[in-house]
């Protein structure tokens, strides 16, 4: 199981360091990627883009580094990075991936607005 998140991990860590400019990879989902989740009772986190309908099935990942969305723009070998795996329907078209990839950069930047706004607002209490 471990195993197998690991590897995705690697794929992904190469992935972004051979695409310096990339903020989000869209690719299949690995095998058990998210069993250790499943093993402590977890859902994954998901994303269903406005473009894709309810039902559709989550296939895919979108991984979304977190770094360069907040601005960091190069990354070398070793540097720290956070990034954030979303379980998708399947995009395989490129038009489709930009739309999605800005509905999906939308959406997180919204989400930690909040989170931003709350912890201000529970500060200030």
């Amino acid at each position: 199981m471990l195993i197998e998140m690991s590897r995705a991990i690697q794929r992904d860590r190469n992935w972004f360091l051979k695409n310096q400019s990339a903020v989000v990879r869209f690719r299949p989902v690995d095998n058990d990627e998210f069993a250790p989740l499943h093993a402590v009772g977890e859902v994954p986190p998901a994303f269903r883009p406005s473009i894709c309908k309810q039902d559709t099935e989550l296939r895919w990942v979108a991984v979304v580094d977190l770094m360069r969305l907040s601005g960091q723009t190069s990354m070398r070998e070793g540097d720290s990075s956070l990034r954030l795996r979303l379980l998708i329907p399947e995009i395989r078209s490129l038009k489709r991936r930009q739309q999605v990839e800005a509905e999906l950069l939308d959406a997180i930047a919204a989400e930690l607005l909040s989170a931003m706004e709350n912890d201000t607002t529970n500060l200030a209490a």
